[in-house]
């Protein structure tokens, strides 16, 4: 089941974030532990500033799909929609969650750029992440992230 996320997650969601971050190909993602600045912005995520999809089974989430609306660098009068993290836990990997929170977030996407809320949206993929295929949802590629 994939449902939207709400204050009472926000544990939950503490717990899959620490997961990704020990999956993370950087060190400093890998050493993210403010919690307090974590939650907070969680918060804020849920209260307006983006939203997050919840995969569940048997109640237990496994997954996740945390989106950012923000204003784009180089035209602030453009609002785009971020994936900023995206997590299912291995165990249940190969089965349709990661999928279904895909669809989810396209579809919430493709909501808010009908109503004018946001003009184009992004989803992101790190180089340690299972090879899926974004063209498959409608996505283009845009550019390739290089870090030191």
């Amino acid at each position: 089941m994939i449902r939207q996320a709400n204050k009472f997650d926000i544990d939950a969601i503490v717990e899959l974030l620490k997961q990704y971050r020990q999956n993370a190909p950087l060190d400093v993602l890998r050493y993210a532990d403010d919690e307090e600045y974590i939650r907070k912005l969680l918060t804020e995520l849920l209260a307006g500033m983006g939203f997050i999809f919840l995969a569940e089974k048997d109640n237990v989430v496994i997954g996740m799909l945390i989106a950012a609306i923000i204003p784009n660098i180089w035209n602030p009068k453009a609002k785009q929609c971020s994936e900023v993290a995206y997590w299912v836990d291995p165990e249940f990997r190969g089965g349709s969650a990661a999928y279904r929170l895909i669809t989810a977030y396209v579809k919430e996407c493709e909501s808010m750029a009908k109503q004018g809320k946001i003009n184009f949206y992004t989803i992101s993929k790190m180089v340690n992440s299972p090879d899926l295929k974004y063209s498959k949802f409608g996505f283009e590629k845009l550019e390739e992230t290089w870090y030191k």
